[in-house]
């Protein structure tokens, strides 16, 4: 009896302990998941940042609002019709063969209408609609104008990405993150809050392709898939190239494409990552070297526009 009631504890133990490793593995699995969320979330905000110093739209359109008012004047036009027309017929029967007395009620009629329908017109002349339209325009990176920047929207998004930032922070922590790494990040961020609070836009795009170049290391720390670290490694060089345009270092700018191409060339030689997103990667790769091809003219619309479509596609992978 003694025997069997070791056996059932060492058997219990034996379970707790499986189940417990089992709980602890789901656990980080389910960490994991959600931190490569949370750097989804860092990049698209990130990049959304860096496009709007220059009135980029990843899109070809956006979508517009604007709220007109109408005065309802057909209510008023009727009750003055029919305020005319009582007056009409009240002269009509004062003028008429019936007797002096029926012309009398007809113009007191016409009198005690009169007032009311002058009312009710000037309260309808008042009563206004408010209509919201709803348009989509054009966008196109030729006619956008890179001086007209939108700080105040720029100024919200980094207050939102600095708000999240505060949660993600522990989550990469509880990974292991290279605490150096998230360190930088904060003291970037807070950089990059400055220059977006003083307006600067040389400082800021710096700052933000700094920030963004982040992302793969974390992604590196959490992640044992190779193929997404080197997409991401990738935009980040190309968004380190886009920074220097402005400042037209297009040497920089040339090295910083070279690296993302020789980057993405690791993304196209695993057929395990590709096998699914075959289309999506060859193409992007033609777009790179689109980009890389168009350097030669030293423009910047022209390097805008080759980076728009080069971005859009890097996006869906």
């Amino acid at each position: 009896m003694k025997k069997k009631s070791t056996i059932f504890i060492f058997l219990l133990i034996l379970m707790l302990t499986f189940l417990t490793g089992r709980g602890n593995k789901m656990n980080s699995e389910d960490a994991k998941t959600k931190a490569v969320q949370e750097l989804d979330y860092l990049d698209t905000q990130i990049i959304s940042i860096s496009n709007k110093l220059n009135n980029i739209i990843l899109d070809n359109y956006t979508i517009t609002s604007e709220e007109i008012t109408l005065e309802e004047s057909g209510s008023g036009s009727s009750n003055s019709s029919g305020g005319s027309s009582g007056g009409s017929s009240g002269g009509e029967s004062s003028g008429s063969s019936s007797g002096s007395g029926s012309s009398s009620q007809g113009g007191e009629s016409g009198g005690e209408q009169e007032e009311p329908s002058s009312k009710q017109e000037s309260a309808s002349s008042e009563q206004k609609n408010n209509i919201t339209i709803t348009k989509m325009e054009s966008e196109t990176v030729l006619d956008s104008d890179e001086n007209d920047i939108d700080w105040s929207s720029i100024k919200n998004e980094i207050d939102i990405l600095n708000e999240a930032w505060g949660v993600i922070i522990l989550d990469l922590s509880n990974l292991n993150v290279e605490n150096n790494n998230i360190l930088d990040f904060s003291s970037t961020l807070n950089d990059s809050i400055l220059s977006i609070k003083d307006e600067n836009k040389i400082d800021t795009l710096n700052n933000i392709s700094k920030l963004y170049s982040f992302i793969p290391k974390f992604e590196k720390d959490i992640s044992s898939e190779n193929g997404m670290q080197n997409v991401k490694q990738a935009k980040s060089y190309v968004i380190n190239a886009y920074a220097l345009v402005e400042q037209e270092n297009w040497s920089e700018i040339e090295s910083n494409i070279s690296e993302c191409e020789q980057t993405f060339k690791n993304v196209t030689n695993n057929m395990e990552y590709i096998k699914d997103k075959e289309y999506k990667i060859n193409r992007t790769y033609v777009l790179i070297k689109e980009l890389q091809n168009s350097l030669t003219y030293k423009d910047k619309k022209l390097f805008y526009v080759k980076y728009k479509n080069l971005m859009e596609s890097i996006n869906t992978i």
